[in-house]
């Protein structure tokens, strides 16, 4: 397993460390969760937004009646 270090001030050690004991966890796996996480969600936003884009251009959606009309329900 590897080792990464960064520089925080006594505040920001102090916030951390609270609430990775408020979520039961060490400062470690805290940091390493949260940042996973956050990277995980800009690659999500990320996706969404260059599909976003794709389905403006494309746009091949029908409304509820169409689709109803379309199923013969």
């Amino acid at each position: 397993m590897s080792t990464v270090t960064f520089r925080l001030s006594e505040d920001e050690k102090e916030f951390m460390q609270k609430m990775a004991d408020f979520n039961g966890l060490s400062l470690s796996e805290l940091a390493r969760t949260k940042i996973l996480e956050n990277l995980e969600d800009q690659i999500d936003m990320d996706t969404y937004n260059k599909l976003m884009k794709e389905h403006r251009i494309k746009d091949e959606s029908i409304s509820h009646v169409e689709m109803v009309k379309k199923l013969g329900l």
